[in-house]
């Protein structure tokens, strides 16, 4: 009853943003369209809209002492040269706004180490397996929250997402599977692997880029296999004494009625700053390339601030809040919709540099909460699973997770120079899911019968340190290594686990019957180490090669889920149940790597091998046939180790400025990966009526579903060869102020499917997109496209596919239009 409470006042403070919203708009269009009091040109910081001719002191951007001054960002816009590097960088100091928001260049002119070193959170991460994409390319691809992002960035090669919503994008990195990923920043975790994801709760407007390392080539972000670090956008400084700028626009794409505001107000002086922004977001139903609706309505809106404090020189103190509210989500393929989630985040970063005891001294804490309610009762939901209705199901789901921590390093050393990091950091999540459901299976009612993931704690202390060493003039060596401990436990009433399961109530199972193991409280000691070099062939040509290793402990999904519907393969109704006794991933990965970068030619080309031992996979436990063809309609799976299984593949990319105002560009990327061991040792008996779940030694994995297997077989969800191919027209001149992107993706079969898990192949497809913007003014951006511009009716690898109801398609044709005023 709290949580639908909740619901309600949710939805009241929706229309009030609405009005809000509205009403800020309408304030900050006038302004606008004339000049300031003072006479001071306006601009607007990178993320809100393009770079202009501006004054540099009027950008808002974060301090540049750790930007690369080389630095130059992947966006669709062209052509910006080099800018010379200011002799002073001072922490207050903006960096240069040209420098930051446009250049041709889809790869940067300086080296990728520089870039990454460049960041303000000096990530760690090599130039063959990470990419940045920064955060302008949500507003020229009018993109959504930051999965999306990452989804329609050409730079991110290596990444695919699933989509779940228009508004909920789940990325995979390298072929890495839903869960696996460590999204840091503020350690965002998704509250129900399913439907929230790790970056959906982010706005790609309020991002100022993203890192992605593809690969364990990163102490900075604890135990993983990959990572995601999201920069937000920070409050400014002006050393020129006081300002104050705004921003406001509006965004609507026509397949859904879909449309998108935000007005930002932002301003400060030399030792202080603030930015303050709202957005609305709100569609209905897309409709996809044959012309059937796709239950796919959202509302949503979030509230950012950011505040920054420079006390005294080398000292800036910044603070982040966020809240998201979102409402009336429909997850299309899903067995849940949302009907609200609200997160509350906060972050705050200090740093402190030149002292007498280290060169850099970064402290940085946070705190994540989200909590959402959801049911299975909409009519679109029915005609998706029409089985639903034959066992006249009706559920509902409540989340509530937390998510907090901090770190903090210590550094001596300069950027291009040597340099040694310590650091130490702390992660605690706790989780509770509940999944109550009422209906019918034959003879068996069950009545309010839940199937959760318990109340359970997950808390990782753990210490880090970096090197870096210029070798020679032409070689740089960089390596890390960490050491974590993780201890898990389940810290629900246990009389509330004692009948669990959709059953009645006599046939009903305990937490440790669906389980099969008694003992709940696990404690992992993982390590990770990694070491990359970087040879400088010719000041054009490099050469990269990395290698590590990364261990990343079981969630609390994978450890306690007790059964409920979580679909996170293709196909049907799935129903997970974990395993207290599962072995954390361990990888070991080598990647190699070449990277031109000339003054009209760019492109690199790389190849990765990853051995895994203990990767987290599914077993088919049991399949249920329903009507009305009697085809597999539900599959009970359960997390497990497989004793080795690889990823591998390769990716490139490259451009060519074929004149002043064109730009032809491509890229492809391809994944394989095998699950060697697919038999197993043992095969596992799903918990029946006063029987445990219980491994039976010497049966292959999956034995008692019935459905045979290969010894070695392909790993689930994994994206078939996905290429990009296109050109962009742009104005001839250092800051254009016109630009066109045509480009297609094409996508090939994939045919190497888990046949044992009963994922199915799926048809290739190309899609073409037209994108383009337009800056008749300093003070004016619009931006028009055209997604799917052919209607084709595609479907990606990951989408739900039903034996019995409606499948999920992509939308078909999508006209989108935005505009965009600044002050």
């Amino acid at each position: 009853m709290y949580l639908q409470r909740g619901a309600l006042d949710l939805r009241g403070q929706g229309r009030g943003y609405s009005r809000l919203f509205l009403g800020i708009c309408v304030a900050l269009c006038a302004p606008a369209l004339g000049v300031r009091a003072d006479g001071v040109s306006s601009t607007q910081p990178s993320g809100f809209a393009l770079a202009t001719d501006e004054p540099e002191s009027a950008a808002p951007t974060e301090p540049a002492v750790h930007r690369d001054p080389t630095l130059v960002e992947a966006t669709m816009l062209q052509p910006a040269p080099v800018l010379t590097p200011p002799q002073e960088i001072r922490p207050a100091v903006p960096a240069p706004i040209a420098a930051r928001e446009i250049k041709t260049n889809v790869f940067g002119v300086g080296t990728f180490a520089q870039q990454v070193l460049g960041r303000p959170r000096w990530a760690a991460g090599v130039a063959a397996a990470a990419e940045i994409v920064p955060g302008l390319e949500a507003r020229t691809r009018v993109t959504t929250d930051a999965g999306n992002l990452l989804g329609k960035s050409h730079t991110a090669i290596g990444v695919e997402v699933q989509r779940r919503t228009p508004i909920v994008t789940d990325p995979r990195v390298r072929g890495s599977r839903v869960g696996q990923l460590a999204a840091s920043g503020s350690y965002w975790v998704p509250a129900r692997m399913d439907l929230d994801t790790a970056l959906n709760k982010i706005d790609s407007r309020l991002i100022n880029d993203v890192l992605v390392i593809k690969g364990p080539y990163s102490v900075w972000y604890g135990p993983g296999l990959h990572f995601v670090d999201v920069d937000l956008l920070k409050a400014p400084r002006y050393p020129d004494g006081h300002e104050i700028h705004g921003s406001t626009g509006i965004d609507f794409k026509t397949n859904g009625d879909q449309w998108y505001g935000r007005t930002a107000v932002w301003g400060g002086g030399p030792q202080a700053g603030y930015q303050v922004s709202y957005g609305h977001a709100m569609g209905n139903d897309y409709v996809d390339g044959a012309g059937q609706g796709i239950a796919s309505s959202y509302k949503s809106r979030d509230f950012n601030v950011a505040l920054g404090l420079d006390p005294c020189p080398h000292r800036s103190l910044d603070f982040h809040f966020l809240r998201l509210d979102q409402s009336d989500v429909e997850y299309p393929g899903m067995v849940f919709d949302m009907d609200f989630l609200v997160t509350e985040a906060y972050e705050l970063a200090y740093v402190l540099e030149d002292q007498r005891w280290c060169d850099r001294l970064q402290v940085e804490g946070w705190y994540n909460h989200t909590q959402f309610f959801g049911d299975a009762q909409s009519p679109a939901k029915r005609l998706q699973h029409p089985v639903l209705d034959f066992i006249r199901y009706r559920g509902h789901t409540a989340v509530d997770s937390t998510s907090t921590g901090y770190r903090t390093a210590m550094t001596w050393g300069e950027d291009a120079g040597p340099s040694l990091t310590l650091g130490t950091d702390y992660r605690y999540v706790r989780q509770e899911l509940d999944e109550i459901a009422s209906g019918r299976v034959g003879f068996q009612i069950f009545d309010d019968a839940n199937s959760p993931i318990p109340k359970s704690r997950w808390a990782n202390p753990g210490v880090f340190v970096e090197r870096r060493i210029p070798v020679g003039e032409r070689t740089t060596l960089k390596g890390g290594a960490r050491v974590d401990f993780v201890s898990t436990n389940v810290i629900d009433d246990p009389t509330h686990l004692e009948k669990l399961g959709l059953q009645p109530p006599d046939d009903q199972s305990s937490l440790v019957e669906i389980l099969g193991d008694e003992k709940l409280d696990r404690s992992f000691t993982l390590w990770a180490a990694h070491l990359s070099a970087e040879y400088e062939l010719s000041p054009d040509w490099r050469v990269v090669l990395a290698g590590g290793h990364g261990e990343r402990a079981p969630s609390l999904t994978e450890l306690y889920a007790a059964e409920p519907f979580l679909l996170l393969l293709q196909n049907g109704l799935n129903t997970v149940a974990g395993d207290p006794e599962l072995a954390p991933e361990k990888v070991w990965q080598v990647d190699a790597g070449l990277r031109c970068e000339k003054e009209k030619f760019r492109c690199r080309i790389g190849g990765f091998y990853a051995w895994y031992e203990d990767y987290i996979t599914f077993e088919t436990m049991r399949t249920w046939h329903g009507p009305p063809s009697g085809g597999v309609e539900q599959v009970n799976y359960k997390f497990v180790n497989t004793q080795r299984a690889t990823i591998s593949g390769w990716e490139a990319r490259g451009e060519v400025d074929a004149t002043p105002w064109l730009t032809p560009f491509a890229a492809l990327t391809y994944t394989e990966g095998t699950d060697h061991t697919r038999d197993g040792a043992f095969a596992t008996r799903r918990a029946e009526p006063g029987l445990p779940s219980s491994q039976i030694p010497g049966l292959p994995r999956g034995f008692f579903s019935g459905i045979p297997g290969n010894s070695t077989e392909p790993l689930p969800g994994i994206y078939p060869l996905d290429g990009r191919l296109g050109f962009r027209l742009h104005e001839p001149a250092p800051q254009p102020r016109w630009a066109i992107e045509l480009a297609a993706r094409i996508v090939a079969d994939q045919d190497r499917v888990a046949r044992s898990l009963l994922e199915s192949p799926t048809a290739g497809f190309t899609v073409w997109d037209f994108r383009s913007y337009w800056r008749p003014g300093d003070r004016w951006l619009l931006v028009a496209g055209v997604e799917n511009f052919a209607d084709v009716r595609y479907q990606e690898h990951l989408d739900h596919r039903s034996p019995s109801g409606l499948s999920v398609f992509q939308p078909g044709v999508n006209f989108y239009f935005g505009t965009q005023a600044t002050f």
